[in-house]
């Protein structure tokens, strides 16, 4: 089995900006100030039910 990426970019809805979270902490490390995703960073999505 792969070990879970930890950390990883989602976008936020309000601003449009991609941040940075931490899923072990489950806290924002960092967010974009520019537009785009970050390079070479996993992008997270929606759990299927």
């Amino acid at each position: 089995m792969g070990s879970k990426i930890r950390v990883v970019q989602v976008k936020n809805p309000k601003t449009g900006k991609y941040v940075k979270i931490d899923r072990e902490k489950g806290k924002i490390v960092a967010h974009k100030k520019s537009s785009g995703p970050y390079k070479n960073i996993a992008v997270a999505r929606k759990r299927s039910a």
